[in-house]
Order: C-alpha cells, then sequence, then structure tokens
C-alpha cells in the first residue's frame, strides 16, 4: 500500500482568519512572560513538545525574527525556546489547589502514563511557516495532518491523571511562537513587516522524538529545559 502524503492544509482555515484579525484592528493582550492564565502565582510549566534543534532550521527561523527584532515593542524569543506545544501538562506544586496542579508524586505516574502512550505513536512530519500571529505572539503556522490532536487525544482517553484543557483537540491551532509583544507601540510597523514575510515558510521537519519540557516563567522570557525525551515509533525499519 502506497504511502500516505501529509495533507498540508487541514489548519488552513482557522490561521487565514487569524491573519484577518492580525490586519484588521488587531489590538492583543501583551506579553508578559512572569504570568499566565489564571496561574495563580505558579511558574513551573510542565508541558510535552517538540523541539526545534536543527542549526539550518534555527538560521532560517533568525531571518524572519532579525526583520521584526527591531521595532518598538517586539520582544524576539531566543532559540533555546523555539519548540512547539503538543500538550500542556500544567503547573508542578507542592500540594494541588488547581486543577492544574501536579504534585511530584503524581508526576512520576503521568510519566508512566505518557511512556506508554508516546511508545506506541509512529514518527511523523510537520511543516513550519508561515507567519502569523496568535494573541500576544508573533508565531510560525505548524501544519501537522492532525498528528498533534490526535495524540492530545489519546491522553484525554487514556492518562487518566493528566488534566485536559478546553482548547485542545479539535480546538488546537499548532503553532511556533517566535516573539512577544510587549506593547504596541510598533503595530503599525509590526503589521506591515509581517506582511512582508507572510509566505516565508520554513519547511518540512521530521518528529522522531516528543520531550518533556520545563519552563520556568520569568523575565525575559522562559527558561526551557528538556527533563525527558519520549523516542516515536520508528517507520523507516
Amino acid at each position: 500500500m502506497a504511502e500516505m502524503q501529509p495533507k498540508w492544509n487541514i489548519h488552513s482555515k482557522k490561521f487565514n482568519q487569524l491573519w484577518k484579525q492580525f490586519q484588521n484592528g488587531y489590538k492583543p493582550s501583551i506579553y508578559n512572560p512572569e504570568q499566565a492564565v489564571g496561574c495563580n502565582g505558579r511558574r513551573n510549566s510542565l508541558m510535552l513538545s517538540i523541539g526545534i534543534e536543527h542549526p539550518d532550521t534555527i538560521k532560517k527561523i533568525q531571518s524572519i525574527t532579525a526583520e521584526i527584532g527591531q521595532i518598538p515593542g517586539v520582544y524576539i524569543m531566543p532559540p533555546e525556546y523555539y519548540h512547539i506545544t503538543v500538550k500542556w501538562f500544567g503547573f508542578l506544586a507542592d500540594q494541588k489547589q488547581h486543577d492544574y496542579d501536579i504534585e511530584p508524586q503524581t508526576l512520576e505516574q503521568i510519566l508512566e502514563q505518557a511512556d506508554q502512550i508516546l511508545s506506541k505513536i509512529p514518527e511523523f512530519s510537520i511543516r513550519l511557516g508561515r507567519v502569523n500571529a496568535l494573541g500576544g505572539f508573533i508565531i510560525l503556522e505548524v501544519e501537522d495532518n492532525g498528528a498533534i490532536a490526535q495524540i492530545q487525544g489519546r491522553f484525554h482517553e487514556e492518562a487518566t491523571l493528566v488534566p485536559s484543557y478546553s482548547i485542545e483537540g479539535e480546538k488546537w491551532l499548532p503553532h511556533m511562537s517566535i516573539a512577544g509583544l510587549t506593547s504596541l507601540e510598533g503595530s503599525d510597523e509590526l503589521k506591515a513587516r509581517v506582511n512582508e514575510l507572510r509566505d516565508i515558510e520554513i519547511g518540512e521537519i521530521g518528529v522522531s522524538q516528543i520531550d518533556l519540557s520545563q519552563a520556568i516563567l520569568q523575565k525575559p522570557c522562559p527558561h526551557c529545559r528538556i527533563l525527558r525525551p519520549f523516542p516515536l515509533v520508528r517507520t523507516d525499519s
């Protein structure tokens, strides 16, 4: 049987809606690296993510950020932050007080469930690009043929200890943040520059593992590091 080719346009309608919002009356919330919606002082965020580490890919991304980095109110994310969120777990906390709190002993059980799920997921590809805006961020669109939503669905069904969130599954729009807006001072110039960059695409990326990542919310941007990689099932054997 011939291998199915990825469909790179399943999110295009939603991304086009974002683009129209960006071009018309765009007034997002301001980016603050020390805050997250409803975090109540929580700073230790845990997620599954796809890391962007290939030097050529990073250079292509930086060629885009270099074009907007001098605009007032634009903060450029460093390469160490480059990632695509697959599933947000919540905040690591000593004691559970909110739905998104994860206690250390619970995290160990979550990792066991994550390993059982991800060890059965085949490798897949994503396509990174074009430039767009989402909330207080400038992003690169991610086309994944629905792979991330499918993984989130597996966690909803099988990982009983992992919180689920309303924006996941079919509502999830995969993306990669490359800049945050600390003010709207240069918004007109930003719109014009991003419009010039709109059709630049980074290209296709193979995903052979998904990482458990930790993001410490702090200035000037979250400090991210990989805690544990989860290899996916090889498809070339």
